[in-house]
Order: structure tokens, then sequence, then C-alpha cells
């Protein structure tokens, strides 16, 4: 006979889950309605802030929701040990495929 093996606040971490989600589901439109804003405000028609400050605003904005997707929707947040085994391999693979091929490039640009 199967029984339902219920883990202590199962149901609980779900709900905090998709709460997170929909947290950062907000956050990104925000901050991507702030980029357009950015962008609006740096327009020669307009020209409030220059081009520069619309620049890092824009930046800034990005690194932003690229902290959040990576953070939570691609779960860093809950397996970053795992993620050890998954990027260290992935270095000393892109190390040794640069060593393999860097005489090759050196060569070829030299004819």
């Amino acid at each position: 006979m199967a029984h339902d093996v219920h883990t202590p606040g199962g149901h609980d971490d779900h709900e905090s889950t998709v709460r997170a989600y929909l947290i950062v589901f907000a956050c990104l439109a925000f901050f991507t309605f702030a980029s357009f804003a950015a962008n609006f405000a740096a327009a020669p028609e307009h020209a409030w802030i220059s081009k520069f400050i619309s620049f890092v605003i824009i930046l800034g904005v990005a690194v932003a929701k690229a902290a959040l997707v990576g953070w939570i929707f691609m779960h860093l947040k809950f397996d970053w040990r795992k993620l050890y085994f998954m990027i260290v391999p992935a270095f000393i693979l892109g190390t040794m495929m640069m060593m393999v091929f860097l005489p090759d490039m050196v060569l070829a640009w030299q004819r």
C-alpha cells in the first residue's frame, strides 16, 4: 500500500516559490518600464537626461534583471552547490579548447 509522504511545510514551500516568481515578474516588468522611460527621456526631442545617464540606467537595469532571472528562475538560489559540478568542467574544457586552438589562430593570422 503506497502512502503519500508529506514533508513538513511542503505546501508552504510551493506557495513561497510561486510568490517569489510573481514578485520577480513584477520587478522585471517595472525594470523594463524603467529602461523604456530612460530611453524616452534621452530622446533628442526631449533630452531630459543625457545619453550617458540613460546608458548607465539601462545597463544597471539590465544587470539587475539578469541577476533576478539567474537567481530565481534559473534556481541559483536553490541549487548553488550543484552549479560547481557544471561550471568547473565547463571552465576546464573552455581553457583546454583555447589552448588547443590558439596556435592555429596565431599561425593562420601570420600568413
